[in-house]
């Protein structure tokens, strides 16, 4: 088999997605086409060429050309074996983080707010497990390192998974939701996880997700997320064993009175 056949366009550095969001399409840089938009697609600014985006884009996971160039990029899916050696004031995060092999680089002048999200974006769609599994790792290290552009990613993913409706889905979406440690009181984070509260069918296969979100709105500025929880109360959308749990997050004391 020829070699360049086993490499996908995915893996090329000449490869851009198509959208400032989770996507599997994308376009190359090298078209001639683009070169008048460069700056403004780099910064994924696409108003001006939207239309011409849309003509040429592609699958990312299509056999790569003849113009291949391997992407380079920091893999950061498992920080754990740096961390004694690094200034922990270096991350701002009060939990360990996880960091994977990076070698060849000055940790300490790596600004990993600014790293860009693009390769790890792609490889959430890609037709292997593992890298997709490597990528949800490497975006939620850089979540917790503090790179908006990887939360607003990792928001959109969670998000998109909708209510988990077997024991799987419910595992996969608990293991993402451990890389927003610390962002209790975000906006977004909150409105994910109470619209999966109300929507979610209570069940043995669904436990581990519902345990899981009470606990983080446990954790959550009470203001941020009563009026919500009372809501869905009134409207009865809990069984009493639920129901008590949801009431113990809203008023602690409420069956004690």
């Amino acid at each position: 088999m020829n070699k360049l056949s086993q490499l996908t366009c995915i893996d090329c550095e000449h490869c851009f997605p198509d959208s400032d969001g989770l996507t599997s399409m994308g376009i190359c840089l090298l078209d001639p086409e683009f070169e008048p938009f460069l700056e403004d697609i780099l910064e994924f600014e696409f108003e001006k060429c939207h239309s011409l985006i849309r003509k040429k884009r592609f699958d990312s996971n299509r056999e790569a050309c003849p113009n291949f160039s391997p992407l380079e990029m920091i893999e950061i899916g498992d920080l754990d074996e740096f961390l004694d050696s690094v200034d922990p004031q270096f991350f701002e995060v009060e939990s360990p983080v996880r960091k994977g092999k990076i070698e060849d680089f000055d940790v300490g002048k790596i600004d990993f707010k600014k790293l860009p999200v693009e390769p790890y974006l792609q490889d959430m769609h890609s037709s292997s497990r593992s890298r997709r599994v490597n990528a949800v790792n490497s975006l939620g290290a850089l979540t917790s390192l503090g790179n908006e552009k990887a939360l607003d990613v990792m928001l959109s993913f969670l998000k998109d998974l909708g209510p988990p409706k077997t024991l799987e889905q419910a595992r996969h979406k608990v293991e993402i939701l451990r890389h927003f440690h610390g962002l209790e009181s975000n906006h977004d984070l909150l409105d994910i996880l109470l619209s999966d509260l109300e929507n979610t069918a209570s069940n043995n296969s669904t436990r581990q997700w519902i345990t899981a979100i009470l606990e983080r709105l446990n954790r959550a500025p009470l203001e941020l997320i009563k009026d919500r929880l009372q809501s869905m109360v009134g409207r009865k959308v809990f069984s009493q064993r639920l129901k008590k749990r949801v009431m113990d997050i809203i008023d602690p004391t409420f069956y004690t009175q």
